[in-house]
């Protein structure tokens, strides 16, 4: 019998020792208890226009939070209008993958070929043209190399000298007789006297 009463004994401080726990987390968390047993009061008391409203807010606040939340990238793809990356087809469908050099912009990279021609007539290669005292005309689209924007210059400029106009040759006189000729040949027949 005293086997048994140790063992009830042992059992009964067990179960005290829990009450006093339950009690103690009780008292812990009245507080708590407390301020949702009002929450429910409330949300209970409420009408149907009350709990539509209350709802719209909850999703409001649900998209505030997504904004903060960066968007998984792991290819760096370029961010679409919804903040989010676009999709890899897109990207390689309009060329984002490929990058053009500009030596005339100051070695500035362009992605993809739309931003590539797009940049011909923007302020930064128009200035880098204007350092080089080459005008930005047509003549350079597709230049993107300093050397081969002089050589092209220079080709043009020799082009416009010769067809510039030269008194020495290109000037034409009339005879008496209605002739046209040029000045050189004008100022040798005048000389020998035939005119």
């Amino acid at each position: 019998k005293a086997v048994v009463s140790t063992q009830s004994t042992g059992r009964q401080q067990e179960v005290a020792l829990l009450e006093a726990f339950v009690y103690h987390y009780t008292e812990l968390l009245s507080e708590q208890r407390a301020g949702t047993r009002e929450n429910v009061e409330r949300r209970q008391a409420r009408t149907a226009d009350e709990v539509d409203d209350d709802e719209d807010e909850d999703v409001v606040e649900e998209d505030d939070d997504d904004e903060d939340v960066v968007p998984y990238n792991p290819k760096n793809l370029p961010l679409g209008w919804d903040g989010k990356p676009i999709p890899y087809w897109l990207y390689k469908l309009h060329g984002l993958n490929l990058y053009f050099n500009c030596e005339i912009c100051g070695n500035f990279k362009y992605r993809g070929p739309k931003a590539f021609q797009r940049h011909f007539a923007e302020w930064r290669h128009a200035h880098g043209m204007r350092c080089l005292n080459i005008p930005n005309t047509a003549h350079f689209a597709n230049v993107t190399l300093i050397e081969d924007a002089r050589a092209l210059w220079e080709k043009i400029r020799a082009e416009k000298n010769k067809e510039k106009f030269q008194k020495e040759y290109e000037e034409e006189f009339e005879d008496s007789h209605g002739n046209v000729v040029s000045r050189k040949v004008f100022n040798d027949l005048k000389r020998q006297g035939l005119l």
